[in-house]
């Protein structure tokens, strides 16, 4: 009996609460958000950084958002507003993911011409 009440204890310790995505959040910051996590709500949201940019000045946003608003990318005179989403804890601290994340397969490519 006490092993079974054990092994039922061990269970419930190793359970897992959950798969909530844990993003960096903050609004309208003039430094990189990577202080405050917040857990998102939804199975379908996203991590994202918001930057906008007026002349000099670079205000950054970030949190958990629907997939919808997304990778947008917009320029009206002088302001320009900047969306990146991706979909693993913590991965929203910089814009520069996605670039690695692009460079990737053409590194690969330029290695295999090389060397194969």
């Amino acid at each position: 009996m006490n092993c079974l009440v054990v092994l039922v204890a061990g269970l419930i310790l190793s359970a897992s609460l959950g798969n909530c995505l844990r993003c960096y959040s903050c609004i309208a910051s003039q430094q990189r958000c990577v202080d405050t996590t917040v857990n998102c709500t939804r199975d379908t949201e996203q991590c994202y950084l918001g930057v906008a940019e007026v002349g000099s000045a670079t205000v950054y946003q970030a949190g958990c958002i629907l997939p919808g608003a997304c990778n947008i990318q917009q320029s009206i005179g002088d302001l320009s507003v900047t969306i990146h989403c991706c979909n693993t804890d913590l991965c929203n601290a910089s814009d520069q993911v996605k670039l690695s994340l692009l460079l990737f397969p053409a590194l690969v490519s330029v290695w295999f011409a090389i060397f194969m």
